[in-house]
């Protein structure tokens, strides 16, 4: 088990993501705006379930075990990174589960989740105590933290190009690429690497399942499928493998 790891702050881990998760899906999902028919075309609009519609005790009861099981998890990375898997585990979960139900990741659930993560980080900060907010500590957290911005911005910039040449994903796709690779950068460039594979293996995964599904069962989605849960795994892949025994 990874040392970093401990049943307090698992515990911690599992509350904080539960709140979160379900906050945003209760009380932010139901309020969002719809997207514009001009923007994306009617017949879109027309087959995507209502975001005031998608709090039922089914997606409600998935998103919390999800949440629980991973904010535990969460809990194996060290801190300052720890608060931000927090993140990933509770307000992102619930972005993706969106994406999930709607093919869209809506940007002010997006706003959300970085507001938190700053949140998070700055709350870990003052409350941590004397030692981790010395002016050295506080230089070495201050340096890995943009360094892990950059590397989430280095992720991003494939899936940007990807949307700008062939349009094949939405721009949603590419912020949240950028959290995979500032999340998976708290795991070291190994794991940063690591998570961008795992989310771009389970997305093939996804897309070959998909289309297999549709030839026999059509939807009204066509071939079009969400890309978000692919990229939320591909941290928690990182995460399994960086903790495997013997490593």
């Amino acid at each position: 088990m990874n040392p970093a790891w401990s049943l307090p702050h698992a515990g911690l881990g599992a509350t904080v993501a539960l709140v979160l998760a379900l906050g945003h899906l209760v009380m932010l999902v139901p309020r969002l705006d719809e997207p514009d028919a001009r923007e994306v075309g009617a017949d879109v609009v027309a087959v995507k379930p209502r975001y005031r519609n998608l709090v039922t005790a089914r997606r409600v009861t998935v998103t919390a075990v999800l949440a629980v099981t991973a904010g535990a998890a969460g809990s194996a990375v060290p801190e300052p990174g720890r608060v931000l898997w927090w993140v990933w585990a509770g307000p992102v979960l619930t972005l993706v589960v969106v994406d999930q139900a709607t093919t869209f990741l809506p940007v002010r659930l997006w706003r959300w989740c970085l507001a938190e993560s700053a949140i998070a980080v700055i709350a870990w900060l003052v409350l941590a105590g004397p030692a981790v907010r010395s002016t050295t500590m506080l230089t070495t957290h201050g340096w890995a933290v943009l360094g892990w911005a950059g590397l989430g911005l280095a992720a991003a910039a494939p899936f940007w190009l990807m949307w700008r040449l062939t349009g094949g994903i939405g721009y949603g796709d590419v912020r949240l690429a950028a959290g995979v690779g500032a999340v998976s950068a708290v795991l070291g460039t190994g794991g940063w690497l690591t998570g961008l594979l795992a989310s771009a293996l389970v997305g093939v995964l996804l897309a070959v399942g998909t289309w297999a599904v549709r030839r026999v069962r059509p939807s009204p989605w066509g071939q079009v499928f969400s890309y978000g849960p692919a990229l939320w795994l591909g941290p928690w892949i990182a995460l399994a493998v960086s903790c495997w025994p013997g490593r």
